[in-house]
């Protein structure tokens, strides 16, 4: 590959921006000697939206006229609420995620999306760094706040999986962000880089649900965070780590396309260097590499990665695997006609139009009253008001006006006033600074009917807090509204009459008016948890003096289609491969789950085979609470962090049952299972035989071919399990299977087959009704009380295509059949067709999983 052409492919893994209202010298230099793939378009790049218009359609017009095979993924920050790009008047308002989070309605997140999605595919930005899956659980996070819908793991996850339905839907790409988790640091990554000293478990049950859920559902893009998780890697940021991303690619199996936040914030400019961080980037699993800002830096970088590539420091195989999911990315969502499209702004008028009620309704649900204990709302539209506002330093964070470049954002306080006058005109207003108030203002304020006092992330404001502590002791009617954070004076019980707006917008500013003055009412309420919550069960480790007599009960109240005899249930669950875990509500057993760990050679695999919460129970978090504890009890004890979904040994079933309520498999993939696609076949079988007649063209053809069946005798029993050591010692529990079964014990249970010369080349399990079976598989008895098992079926791999298989399984049956078995089973079948040859029939199908 030629210098020129290893430059072109590296460059489609970046993504760029650059300054200027329209497509700069810079950026069409890297657009057409780099071919750089993604441009990010940032509030700098356009002040109208006819500028956004034109500018988009003249950056893919460029890469057009470059060669470029795919259009430009040109991708924003519309998060909205706080992180809004396109803004007013250009576009209507969109509410932010903690504003959506208040309204605890998910629909809500998915219709804002979808709008989201229109209005950013009109203006030709076809990608939007959103949603958020950060959980807010530190208060004074500077970075996060109000950009996450919450601080509760489900809930954050559902908001964002919504969102990005949403956008989805609209053909934009969602791109959810920042892995592994940013939400639980009080330092601002643009700023310097983060210490999260969280391990691996604490991740696991705050960070990294909402990314496990987005994965599962099948997420096209996610952003890594610039964040040190010394538990996890000691040495580099999660961006540049192939041990946190080794999260994503390994544990979660995520072959989606990972892009990196910007490299030019410091906490990779100064710690690791632009430069090498994209490298470094890359190496790890990252397919795009963003630089915002500085062309030497992102024409560096570029050359960097290509000497990198050239000295086999980055190889070919990596390359080309970012290459490819770039190129999935753009193909799923791309082409040359839409992106070169010509629009009218005149067609904005419509979505706008169309935006504004959504906005509205969104804001009237949104925007809360914490408390008011004292009855101060609603005020009268005649009496003396004056309105504080901050006039001092406002801190917004590196996201939001300085666009990671460190330019503190402000807020005019007019807009706010003239929005309280439409109410009462004779608000008066006081922007209040760091030097506090003087000796006339705080008379006008002790002599005001009330007073209404806004913060804006008051928590990192020193002077706003010390104002706010001072007001309650001089001020009668005094009504605190946090217009951003909703954490300003939250734990502060001298504050008796408090509002949030979740976002600084005159559109959520206006509501809490509306509020203020008696016209509105309240509706949203807190998303982020006051105190500590409680939980509805309790949970702890199964055990079977006290806990067995109510599992079985438990089971048969919520699989009344899967009854199975107590005592066999009792053998199954009582297991030394077993681990499992109960919740109980007081004394009541109310839910468990069964998992076993296989220990049938390395790796040892862990199967979730059973959860089950009792119905009047459900929806309360027990069910996710079991699997949180099971998997943190196996990742601590054993060190595994992957667990499947279905059984192995003791077979139940082999995934979700399909026949139980979608909802069932729905609860699954929002906690992070990634199950088989719903086309896989995974099922059992089931086949009456008592008039089995062995189809004569499978016996025959392999008699002709000199193979002959016999069940096994004693003095093959060795030769049996070489041949199951030789070709089948990767699956659990299989070998072990026939090495329980020795035919002095247990006759008539292996049918084999041998071929002219006598050696052994084909085998199953034919088990009668019996302890034996009943101990391993869970559902045969479920059939009738005289069902046996055909299981563990396999031919020797230098007899596969032999014609051995269907003659096996027609001798097997027959021999069931004389011994007066009246129904067979087959579990976990994934071939479609086969055994039905020899007359089977679907009994349950499934869909298995992986966490």
């Amino acid at each position: 590959m030629g210098s020129t052409d290893l430059q072109k492919k590296v460059g489609q893994l970046f993504a760029v921006g650059f300054h200027g209202h329209e497509p700069s010298p810079e950026v069409k230099t890297l657009i057409h000697d780099y071919h750089v793939g993604s441009i990010v378009v940032f509030s700098r790049n356009f002040e109208n939206g006819e500028q956004l218009l034109a500018l988009t359609s003249a950056l893919q017009r460029e890469a057009r006229l470059a060669g470029h095979e795919r259009p430009l993924l040109i991708g924003i920050d519309q998060e909205n609420g706080l992180v809004t790009r396109i803004s007013p008047p250009i576009a209507t308002q969109v509410p932010g995620p903690m504003a959506l989070g208040a309204t605890h309605d998910p629909e809500l997140a998915y219709q804002a999306g979808k709008l989201t999605g229109e209005t950013l595919g009109f203006f030709g930005v076809n990608m939007n760094y959103a949603p958020v899956c950060d959980i807010n659980s530190e208060p004074l996070n500077p970075v996060i706040g109000v950009r996450s819908p919450g601080d509760d793991p489900e809930f954050v996850g559902r908001f964002a999986s919504a969102a990005a339905r949403g956008l989805r839907e609209k053909n934009i790409v969602p791109s959810v962000k920042h892995f592994p988790g940013h939400g639980d640091t009080a330092t601002d990554s643009h700023y310097g880089l983060p210490v999260i000293p969280k391990t691996r478990d604490q991740l696991e049950r705050c960070e990294l649900i909402p990314f496990r859920r987005a994965v599962a559902e099948g997420i096209e893009t996610l952003m890594t965070a610039h964040i040190s998780l010394p538990s996890i890697d000691d040495t580099l940021p999660a961006t540049l780590s192939p041990k946190a991303l080794g999260i994503l690619r390994n544990d979660m199996a995520y072959d989606g396309m990972i892009i990196t936040d910007c490299l030019e914030m410091d906490g990779i400019r100064s710690t690791i260097g632009t430069e090498k961080g994209s490298v470094l980037a890359l190496q790890a699993g990252s397919d795009s590499v963003m630089l915002c800002h500085t062309f030497d830096v992102q024409v560096a970088s570029i050359k960097r990665v290509c000497e990198a590539v050239e000295s086999g420091n980055l190889s070919l195989s990596r390359l080309d695997e970012a290459c490819r999911r770039v190129a999935h990315v753009k193909d799923k969502f791309l082409d040359w006609d839409t992106a070169l499209h010509q629009k009218e702004l005149k067609d904005l008028d419509t979505i706008n139009s169309r935006a504004s009620p959504l906005c509205q309704e969104i804001y009237e649900r949104s925007v809360s009253v914490v408390r008011d204990t004292k009855g101060t709302l609603p005020l009268s539209n005649t009496s003396k008001v004056v309105f504080l506002f901050p006039g001092g330093t406002i801190p917004v964070g590196g996201a939001v006006d300085g666009e990671g470049m460190g330019r503190q954002g402000s807020y005019k306080a007019s807009p706010y006033l003239d929005v309280l006058r439409l109410h009462n005109p004779s608000v008066t207003e006081i922007k209040y600074k760091e030097s506090g108030l003087s000796g006339e203002q705080w008379s006008d304020v002790k002599t005001a009917d009330a007073v209404i006092f806004v913060s804006i992330n008051g928590t990192e404001a020193p002077y706003q807090q010390s104002l706010g502590n001072q007001l309650p002791q001089h001020v009668k009617n005094l009504i605190f509204v946090a217009a951003c954070s909703p954490y300003d004076f939250l734990e502060t019980p001298e504050v008796q009459t408090y509002l949030t707006t979740y976002e600084p917008t005159i559109e959520a500013f206006t509501m809490a008016a509306g509020i203020i003055f008696g016209q509105m009412t309240p509706n949203g309420s807190l998303p982020i948890s006051q105190g500590t919550p409680k939980r509805s069960a309790s949970l702890t480790s199964f055990d079977a003096t006290k806990d067995l007599d109510d599992v079985v009960s438990l089971w048969n109240e919520v699989f009344p289609t899967y009854a199975l005899p107590g005592e066999g249930l009792r053998i199954l669950v009582d297991r030394k491969n077993g681990h499992h875990f109960v919740a109980r509500v007081g004394t009541k057993l109310v839910g468990f789950c069964l998992a076993y760990l296989n220990s049938f050679g390395p790796p040892s695999t862990v199967h979730i085979a059973v959860l089950a919460v009792s119905e009047a129970h459900q929806g309360k978090g027990i069910g996710t609470s079991l699997l949180t504890e099971t998997r943190s009890y196996f990742r601590n004890e054993f060190g595994i962090n992957v667990i499947d979904l279905g059984s192995s040994f003791p077979r139940f079933w082999p995934g979700i049952p399909r026949d139980l309520p979608e909802s069932v498999q729905n609860f699954f993939t929002r906690r992070g299972f990634r199950l088989s696609p719903l086309e896989s076949r995974s099922v059992d079988l089931y086949q009456d035989i008592r008039n089995f007649n062995a189809p004569e063209k499978y016996v025959t053809r392999a008699q002709e071919r000199g193979f002959r069946f016999a069940p096994l005798q004693s003095e093959d029993y060795e030769a049996c399990l070489v041949g199951q050591r030789k070709n089948f010692s990767d699956k659990a529990g299989w070998v072990e299977a026939y090495v329980a079964l020795h035919p002095s014990k247990y006759p008539s249970c292996v049918m084999t087959a041998f071929d002219s010369q006598g050696q052994q080349v084909g085998w199953t399990l034919m088990l009668p009704p019996c302890p034996e079976l009943n101990a391993g598989w869970a559902f045969p008895q479920t059939c009738g009380p005289n069902t046996g098992l055909i299981g563990c079926v396999g031919v020797d791999a230098d007899y596969r295509a032999s014609g051995i298989g269907l003659a096996l399984i027609s001798h097997a049956l027959e021999n069931m059949k004389q011994r007066g078995i009246e129904g067979v089973f087959v579990d976990w079948v994934a071939l479609k067709g086969w055994y039905e040859q020899v007359g089977f029939d679907v009994w349950r199908s499934y869909r298995p999983g992986k966490i």
